[in-house]
């Protein structure tokens, strides 16, 4: 992982590269007039995290150690040059990413903008793989997003990025991204491929959406002198109105490391799926803007085609409170391992208690 994340940051470094390349070969005049200041944003949170359970010394589980972390400190830079062309840079460090509190470049972005409605580009960020995946890590319902987030697609990959969003009505409309990116193991698009199609149709029920993607994507295992094809997709559905919050989704994937001997990696498949939902209550008080309590179920089958149970499951429930303003919040959520294959150790149980601000 080490190296992947290494070629990641090499990758965001190229993007920004070129973004500031193509700014010096903006003739001045242009900068001169139409050079607007950028917006900056800043994301801090931080959390202390506690885990409960027992320690299997038979197959060799240990819990981990109970911290404080820096969950997420960035600041970010939004900016347009002149009718045509938006800027993104976001720098920080996340727990996500890596251990530790090296400074990386998150995100990264320069698009061409002919229309309202259109763009494209490159960039590092969020790909719509459904709308849990393409969501910021800090806007989710749940402080942390499902156990196989990660497994299924790379935190923030690189690539060229195409964007549409569209509205038909006031209610209706659609949103879709083509996003042709580096492969998982090698970063790059010489050896590897991961192209991604997704699209969200906003129903006219106000609030009601619904979304899917397919991911087709060449990987090299490592393990012979051959790439390995694989694929991802999943459908959702979500619902965010009347300060109502329901959301779910399904996902299966085809070509993940194997460790069995009868399956292969590029005929590993997998499937997930989760369902959460929340209530936001608002108080009407000043020092605690809204109080929103949510629980999310999470399945996970680690190995669908291969022979006897793989499949994990996990439920979380929380709260979220708004402190003095909506941007600040105290989070306390709890997630339980419900359920776990037979002969394997059973995982603690977590409890992150988070304090987040976003100005």
């Amino acid at each position: 992982m080490r190296n992947v994340e290494k070629g990641m940051y090499n990758i965001a470094s190229e993007v920004s590269l070129f973004a500031l390349t193509m700014l010096l070969f903006i003739p001045k005049p242009v900068f001169a007039q139409d050079l607007n200041i950028p917006e900056i944003h800043t994301t801090v949170a931080v959390q202390s995290e506690s885990y409960f359970g027992e320690e299997d010394t038979i197959l060799g589980y240990q819990i981990p150690d109970n911290r404080f972390t820096l969950r997420y400190v960035t600041i970010e830079l939004e900016g347009r040059l002149g009718k045509y062309v938006e800027y993104n840079l976001e720098i920080g460090t996340a727990s996500c990413v890596g251990p530790g509190i090296d400074v990386n470049i998150m995100e990264a972005g320069i698009f061409l903008k002919p229309f309202s409605f259109l763009k494209a580009g490159l960039m590092q960020g969020h790909v719509m793989r459904g709308f849990e995946l393409y969501q910021e890590c800090m806007d989710i319902i749940t402080a942390e997003k499902p156990r196989f987030s990660k497994t299924f697609a790379p935190c923030h990959p690189t690539g060229a990025v195409m964007e549409l969003d569209c509205n038909l009505t006031k209610t209706m409309g659609i949103s879709a991204q083509l996003a042709y990116l580096n492969g998982l193991q090698k970063g790059t698009i010489s050896e590897e491929h991961d192209m991604n199609i997704g699209l969200i149709f906003h129903t006219p029920i106000m609030g009601f959406s619904i979304g899917g993607f397919y991911t087709d994507m060449q990987q090299d295992f490592e393990y012979d002198d051959t790439l390995d094809m694989a694929s991802r997709k999943g459908i959702g559905v979500d619902y965010n109105a009347f300060n109502i919050h329901l959301r779910g989704e399904y996902y299966l994937g085809k070509g993940f490391y194997s460790s069995y001997p009868d399956v292969n990696s590029e005929d590993m498949e997998m499937k997930a799926f989760f369902v959460e939902g929340a209530y936001q209550w608002k108080t009407g008080i000043k020092a605690i803007y809204y109080i929103q309590p949510y629980a999310m179920y999470q399945s996970w089958d680690k190995a669908y085609n291969v022979q006897g149970d793989q499949k994990y499951t996990y439920l979380t429930a929380g709260v979220t409170l708004s402190i003095g303003s909506p941007n600040t919040k105290l989070r306390v959520d709890y997630e339980i391992p419900i359920d776990f294959p037979e002969d394997t150790y059973e995982e603690a149980d977590r409890l992150i208690i988070r304090i987040q601000s976003n100005i």
